[in-house]
């Protein structure tokens, strides 16, 4: 049995210790803090999460984004989705990455387009025609709706820009094609789709696709372009390349189930994540990260959405399981350069990585 003595030396040594993580942590979150402060002062306006597993460090809303549990549009991160459920296909053994897109849909209505690859399609090399060479052709007055098969064997079919491989080329019409093809391969709506196989083993509750019906809605983020407010665009003619929308516990519940393996194979997420000499992957970039420790970068994986008067920023650190998300109401706000340890996000994430 303890003596006294030695029982109140005990307890002291663990409170000590105790007291002694405490302060770390909170010194920690403080330069978390820090770097949100130093963000609202640059003029940021938005949101940002800072996690690691299950724990939330930092949460904040600045300026005039408003509650942290309202529903804004994803955007090309939707694009993450996609590459997910075609993953899961990979896995499922029903599309092989490296073979062309006419194997797969052999009466696609061009046939050069047909000769671009699964994968090239996921990284923006396929060469298709780009829906962006159509200045209005996503905004809301155009009234183009929201069929993705007419999208895609329409718009996207139109005469290719370049052979299939000869170059980068970021176009939304690469994913349209993908969400058609994933229609066609399940026979079911990529609606339905996203809803069975990432939302809900996710947990991602209030996400959903914008379609014809509900365009847009005056209760979701909006945001400013060029100083003034955005204009009016039909988010559901995005698709698969840009349609989603939820909450930010929703993008961490999706972040989670990424790096849990909840939504593909290790080995399919390992392949998704393999980037090219620029950091290009499927769906996704990925790149080390050294502001937190030069010597020991993190690779870390991004995906961007913007529409608009909104910018998302999502960064996710499978290894440690972080997670680190900016939505800026500012769309002229440049969210780009974290690869390069500058940008918006950069000190944040040094203090996230740092965080014990």
């Amino acid at each position: 049995m303890l003596s006294v003595s030695r029982s109140r030396r005990l307890l002291c040594g663990i409170l000590l210790t105790l007291s002694t993580h405490l302060s770390a942590v909170a010194a920690d979150t403080a330069a978390l803090e820090k770097a949100a402060d130093q963000l609202a002062q640059s003029g940021f306006q938005g949101a940002v999460v800072a996690a690691r597993g299950d724990q939330i460090f930092l949460q904040k809303s600045i300026g005039n984004f408003g509650a942290l549990n309202k529903t804004f549009r994803f955007a090309s991160v939707t694009k993450m989705m996609t590459a997910i459920l075609i993953m899961q296909e990979v896995d499922a053994g029903k599309l092989k990455l490296d073979e062309p897109l006419g194997k797969y849909w052999p009466d696609y209505p061009n046939a050069d387009a047909r000769k671009a690859t699964i994968r090239q399609l996921l990284m923006h090399y396929s060469g298709l025609y780009n829906e962006n060479a159509i200045p209005d052709f996503h905004m809301k007055a155009a009234n183009r709706g929201d069929n993705m098969q007419e999208f895609a064997t329409g718009v996207c079919a139109q005469a290719v820009q370049t052979a299939p491989g000869a170059r980068f080329d970021y176009n939304n019409c690469d994913y349209m094609v993908l969400g058609a093809l994933l229609e066609k391969l399940n026979r079911q709506s990529f609606q339905q789709l996203l809803q069975k196989r990432v939302f809900q083993p996710a947990g991602m509750k209030q996400a959903g696709l914008y379609t014809a019906a509900m365009q847009d809605n005056p209760s979701h983020v909006h945001g400013i372009l060029n100083g003034q407010p955005e204009p009016e665009v039909n988010l559901a003619s995005y698709g698969a390349a840009g349609s989603s929308f939820g909450t930010l516990p929703d993008l961490i519940a999706m972040n989670r189930a990424f790096i849990q393996g909840k939504l593909i194979s290790a080995a399919a997420r390992a392949e998704m994540t393999k980037p090219n000499a620029t950091g290009g992957a499927l769906g996704v970039w990925v790149y080390p990260f050294s502001g937190a420790d030069a010597a020991k970068p993190v690779v870390i994986t991004e995906r961007q959405g913007w529409i608009a008067g909104l910018r998302i920023l999502n960064l996710v650190d499978t290894g440690s399981g972080n997670i680190l998300i900016l939505v800026s109401t500012n769309g002229d706000l440049d969210m780009t350069q974290t690869w390069a340890n500058q940008g918006p996000a950069a000190p944040l994430l040094t203090a996230l990585l740092k965080t014990r």
